[in-house]
């Protein structure tokens, strides 16, 4: 009987990061595997995030919010705009194999990740799901590939009382592979080895054919790559101040923003050309930062305590690229700032070989 290798991922977020990490992970499986491959849903787990003693970031208050939506119609407007973005999304990753709720099928080999299958201390609807390390897989060969804690850090672990359970899980993988520093110390605190370190799925897997099958014809504007709701109202001032000093148009891809000039749903397989015609990237995201690296656009991201780690790390990894935004200032230095991909490049394309090689080795024969 032909062997079948699973993938467990964040494959059902709604955005295209997400859909795009799944889709390049599933190709390089099966560039080096004859094995079927198919997806594996997770059950969420419980949210944990009370048992830590953080402090709790200010919520926006009543006023904010209804200055952001600025009216009812707005409000209306980005009601429909996600309605329409999960119908969309829903319906191409059924041409990955997402579709029916695949939960606790039978596969010989079970690779976590990538993404942040690892984050285990975070709100619902993920929460602290077990099956994301493996729970219940015992039996197959577990592989992890760029699985990441996100924001979640060692003492983390601690603190919730959830350590010894995770080493416990970890244990059982026949390999480790994580996608940031934060990710490797956790794993290695917990098993006395420091596992391997690859890269995104979108920047290791080639996307040549799908870049020349899916262009647009959009010219001259910025991206603004944003979480929906996620900027503060002196965020938004300040980069449609610097869009309208530059007299460019502004888009947003995939989230919703009032202060942009277009709200694009597009494939997703579309998103690395609206990259590639861009003459500047604004973003506060991992993939969005990714999309631009990958796409030699010039770009700036703006870094927060939940996203610092992981893009940090990625940054200081591709020829320590600096392009952080600690303060709005830098949207506008950053810009006039060129940006020489050639090291960046060489050192994707190292880790790719790297990448290949972990994946014949533990996944191929699996």
């Amino acid at each position: 009987m032909d062997k079948k290798i699973g993938i467990m991922s964040m494959q059902r977020i709604i955005n295209y990061g997400s859909f795009l990490q799944a889709y390049g992970l599933k190709k390089m499986i099966e560039s080096v595997s004859k094995s079927e491959v198919e997806f594996v849903d997770y059950r969420f787990g419980i949210d944990i995030t009370d048992r830590l003693k953080k402090p709790q970031a200010q919520k926006e208050s009543v006023v904010d919010k209804v200055l952001k939506n600025r009216t009812p119609w707005n409000y209306l407007k980005k009601k429909r705009f996600f309605k329409e973005i999960e119908r969309r999304l829903i319906q191409d990753l059924k041409t990955i194999g997402v579709d029916e709720l695949n939960y606790d099928c039978m596969v010989d080999t079970l690779v976590i990740g990538s993404d942040e299958v690892f984050n285990c201390i975070q709100s619902y609807p993920v929460g602290y799901s077990k099956q994301l390390f493996g729970d219940g897989y015992e039996d197959n060969k577990l592989v992890s590939y760029a699985a990441s804690f996100g924001s979640t850090c060692y003492e983390d672990l601690v603190n919730t009382g959830i350590e010894k359970e995770i080493k416990i899980m970890l244990s059982k993988f026949a390999a480790i592979s994580v996608r940031d520093e934060n990710s490797a110390y956790i794993v290695k605190q917990l098993l006395g080895y420091a596992p391997e370190i690859h890269m995104d799925p979108v920047l290791m897997y080639d996307f040549t054919q799908e870049i020349a099958e899916n262009k647009t014809d959009e010219k001259d504007y910025i991206i603004l790559y944003a979480y929906t709701g996620r900027l503060s109202r002196e965020e938004e001032r300040y980069i449609k101040a610097f869009v309208n000093r530059h007299n460019k148009k502004i888009i947003c891809i995939g989230h919703y923003s009032n202060i942009v000039d277009k709200n694009i749903i597009c494939n997703p397989l579309y998103v690395f050309s609206y990259f590639k015609n861009a003459d500047y990237v604004i973003t506060d995201t991992f993939h969005g930062t990714v999309f631009s690296i990958k796409m030699n656009t010039k770009f700036c991201t703006l870094i927060r305590d939940s996203n610092r780690n992981k893009l940090e790390a990625l940054l200081k990894k591709l020829d320590k690229l600096d392009r952080k935004v600690e303060k709005m200032e830098d949207i506008e230095q950053l810009y006039n700032t060129e940006i020489d991909f050639y090291k960046t490049n060489q050192i994707i394309e190292q880790e790719r070989k790297k990448t290949t090689l972990y994946l014949k080795e533990n996944i191929s024969n699996g």
